[in-house]
């Protein structure tokens, strides 16, 4: 079989699947700057704590903020990657009943 008509569900990680290791090292490198939420595709949050620290304070305050983060990170990443996993169910479903693709 040719690399092209592989299934996606053949050991290969689906596009867009984020996975924790990269986060967290997004987290603990650049965490204050919203790198870590830019990767989850929370961009709204992201630019806030990225606007924020720029001053002083505001670093400060993202930092809190990361560190309320950290511990949410796991389930961040698995909400994501689930939601992921549906749309791409959903996707071959209406695929396989001739329906056009969602997106």
């Amino acid at each position: 079989m040719s690399d092209f008509s592989r299934d996606d569900s053949e050991g290969a990680a689906p596009q867009g699947h984020k996975t924790l290791s990269t986060a967290m090292l997004l987290a603990v490198f650049l965490g204050p700057f919203g790198a870590h939420r830019f990767y989850m595709g929370r961009r709204g949050s992201a630019t806030m704590m990225l606007m924020l620290a720029v001053t002083l304070v505001g670093l400060l305050v993202t930092a809190l903020w990361l560190l309320i983060d950290l511990p949410r990170l796991p389930a961040m990443v698995r909400r994501h990657n689930a939601a992921l996993a549906r749309r791409q169910s959903l996707e071959r479903r209406s695929k396989a009943h001739g329906f056009p693709a969602l997106s």
